[in-house]
Order: C-alpha cells, then structure tokens, then sequence
C-alpha cells in the first residue's frame, strides 16, 4: 500500500505538493548516485560510497526516490522506491545501483559506457489521491496506479516528452501496471499524483573515487 497524505495534509494542500530539497543537499545527491554507479561498475570502493552518504548534508528527510539513466536522450536505466523508508542519501545510493545493474528492461550497465550517460535523480513528494484527470497538471504531475499487487508509475517528464494530457497518462500507466488502459475509471483501482525535484547531469562528471 503506497502512503498518501493524512486527511489534514489533504485539508491543507489543494494537491500534490512538490518536496522541499535543499541546494546542497541536492549536489550532495547528485555525488553519491555518481559515486554509487561508480561503485556499481565496478570503478570505485564501496567505501567512497559510504564515505560520501556519510558525508551528505544532514537532513531528515526520508522520501520515494526514482534514479533515471540516459544516452543520448534514450532511457537506459531507470528504477527507485515509492515508499520512504530510508534516509533520502541511502534510498539514492540504492537506486542509483539498481538503475545500473538491475533495470529488467536492459542489460547491466558496463564501465565504458558512464562516459556518455545521464544520470538524473527525482526526489518524490507524498502521493495524494487523483480526483478527476482534468486535476492532471502535464509537465508537473506524476501518476501512480494501484489494484491489488498490480502497480505502475510514470514519472512527470513523461507527459511532457509524449505531449499527453491526463487521460492519456492514466491509459499509459494502467498499461505499464499490466492493467486495462481504463482500468483507472473502475473504482477498484486507485490512482495518486505526485510531485518530484529533479536534478541531474553526466554520470562522469565530478565522479572521480575519493
């Protein structure tokens, strides 16, 4: 089950709310999911790994995380949590990893190819219930679908890059949760938006083991 807001954070929010993550903390994650992929490669220590989450800027914050990879503009790896359980440095470490290695849509990622991919981290806001599509903001909105042990997520750039309002979103992600494209009318499955912090840029960047 996906944790949504309390009733009173429903009350006092008018829809999804996008996380609040500091500057520093977000080159501070940035460093580690390179750092992790390095590890993952088999470039870098699991210790220069440690060293950094270590050393991450002090917060408490404990979100869903997602870690997307790209070459040349093409999805190359992409996996995350969507429930926030561990401190927002390990939950970036940790998808980081499963982007390079266990992404079931790709072959693991090799050492050679970090020089030309993109690595992009998203930090994920509380999840609150979808009221009508139209609710649907493209470009700032994520969607996640649930029924039963079915679930699929789609991330707020994907509307923007396929230039789809939020009818086509919700057939898109019933599709990805091996639903019916309009499984998201019936009242047994739910349907949740979501806002993120993106940040990113080249896996080899500033990556250098310390």
């Amino acid at each position: 089950m996906i944790t949504t807001a309390t009733q009173d954070e429903r009350t006092a929010i008018a829809g999804p709310v996008t996380p609040d993550v500091p500057a520093e903390l977000r080159r501070d994650l940035l460093d580690i999911a390179r750092a992790a992929i390095q590890v993952a490669v088999g470039l870098a220590a699991g210790w220069s790994l440690a060293s950094r989450i270590r050393h991450a800027h002090r917060s408490d914050l404990r979100s869903a995380v997602f870690v997307t990879l790209t070459h040349a503009g093409e999805l190359r790896g992409c996996m995350g949590t969507l429930e926030p359980g561990q401190p927002v440095a390990q939950a970036v470490a940790a998808a980081a990893m499963t982007a390079t290695l266990d992404d079931p849509r790709f072959y693991p990622v090799e050492a050679d190819e970090l020089a030309n991919l993109d690595v992009d981290v998203s930090i994920l806001g509380v999840p609150v219930e979808l009221v009508a599509p139209t609710d649907f903001v493209p470009g700032l909105d994520g969607i996640v679908v649930e029924r039963g042990r079915r679930l699929g997520l789609l991330l707020p750039e994907v509307a923007t890059d396929h230039g789809w309002d939020g009818e086509r979103m919700l057939g898109a992600v019933c599709q990805k949760a091996g639903l019916r494209q309009d499984a998201w009318r019936e009242p047994e499955t739910r349907c949740l938006l979501f806002r993120t912090v993106r940040f990113g840029g080249r896996v080899s960047e500033g990556a250098t083991a310390h």
